[in-house]
């Protein structure tokens, strides 16, 4: 199992898919068989952290409008069927990215997907997570944790 937290923590909110990361490298240090690794922006570099795993877990900042810590789940279906939304020609979204990578790394056609999408309150410069998106961040990560139990 490889879980990956995409983002970026020098913009805020944008960086809690690594405090997801860093939240579970502390409940998880030694948990066999699965890793936790940071994304960074570009989902393409999925196959780059990817190791054979069957299943990879995603944590991702979101700005759906919906309140500043709300938590999306979605599984593997749900996920790829996501429509592109395109807000310039250069970023595909992760929805996007991933079936690139399925058509692109074929070794990774069967891969299952599930992502937890965090609401995010700002993302501008700046460290750290404003107050309600740390709170989910604590609680995808525990969840996350939860589920490997």
């Amino acid at each position: 199992m490889l879980i990956v937290g995409l983002g970026n923590p020098l913009m805020g909110d944008d960086g809690v898919g690594h405090a997801v990361v860093e939240r579970l490298c502390r409940l998880l240090p030694q948990h066999h068989g699965v890793r936790a690794e940071y994304g960074d922006t570009d989902a393409l570099r999925l196959p780059a952290l990817w190791h054979g795993e069957e299943e990879v877990w995603l944590v991702d900042a979101v700005c759906s409008g919906a309140l500043p810590g709300t938590i999306h789940r979605l599984d593997h279906e749900a996920l790829l069927a996501a429509p592109q939304r395109h807000h310039h020609a250069h970023r595909l979204s992760l929805p996007e990215s991933l079936r690139w990578i399925a058509l692109g790394v074929t070794e990774m056609a069967s891969v299952r997907y599930r992502f937890w999408g965090i609401e995010v309150h700002e993302v501008a410069p700046g460290e750290g997570l404003s107050p309600p998106v740390a709170a989910a961040a604590e609680y995808v990560a525990s969840e996350i944790a939860d589920r490997l139990a």
